[in-house]
Formats: structure tokens, sequence, C-alpha cells
């Protein structure tokens, strides 16, 4: 690959990456209809994902933001309680495969970004 095709890959890399948690709070609420939608958006630009450290730190970036996301000012009776849970529980499953598919985009961008990519001609 010529060094501008290289040049051409790190420039296309954003600098800023983020995702969005997303959570329908249904505390106090007694139709899934009427459920209040939250976000929370993860910044992650300044993480190695391809380090296990670097994708701990998202992680725990992720679980800060369900938190965030899920709470409630008053979760005082187990009904509040498990209402609270649940969300954090949709939640989480809902960033997962944004997770994953941000680390998956950054392994490739690096990979492209480093050249290591084979190109096979033929006929």
């Amino acid at each position: 690959m010529a060094m501008k095709d290289k040049r051409m890959f790190k420039m296309a890399t954003p600098k800023l990456f983020s995702l969005t948690v997303l959570a329908a709070s249904a505390l106090a609420i007694s139709t899934p209809a009427m459920a209040d939608w939250k976000h929370k958006e993860v910044q992650f630009g300044d993480l190695d994902l391809s380090s296990a450290s670097g994708q701990k730190r998202l992680a725990s970036r992720v679980k800060r933001a369900v938190t965030q996301v899920c709470a409630t000012p008053r979760a005082f009776t187990l009904a509040e309680r498990a209402d609270q849970i649940k969300c954090e529980q949709n939640a989480m499953a809902n960033a997962k495969p944004k997770v994953s598919r941000a680390i998956a985009a950054y392994m490739e961008n690096r990979r492209l970004a480093s050249g290591d990519i084979n190109v096979v001609a033929g006929n």
C-alpha cells in the first residue's frame, strides 16, 4: 500500500469516538408505551481499544453511564429497585453490541492504518 493511502486511512479515523447508552426508565410508570427514554454518550477516543486495559476502561465507562441513565432519586421500595435493576440490565444488553462493534472498528482502522493488508490480484 502506498504511503499516501496509509495517510488517508489515518486521516479518515475520527479523533473522537462515542457510543450512546439508551434505557427506558420504567420507574413508577404503569405502561411501557409511556416509558421515558434516556441516553448518555460514552466517549472513548482517548482509549487504546486494542489493549485489555483500554477495553476494561471502556466497560467501566459504559457501566457508569448505565448507572447514571437508570438512576432514580428514590428507589425506596423493592418494586422501584427491581425496576432500576431491570433498566440497568436492559441498558447493558443494548450497549454490549455497540461496544463490540466499536472495538472491532477500532481494530480494523488500526489494521488498515498500519498497512497490514494483503491484496491478491488474479484473473
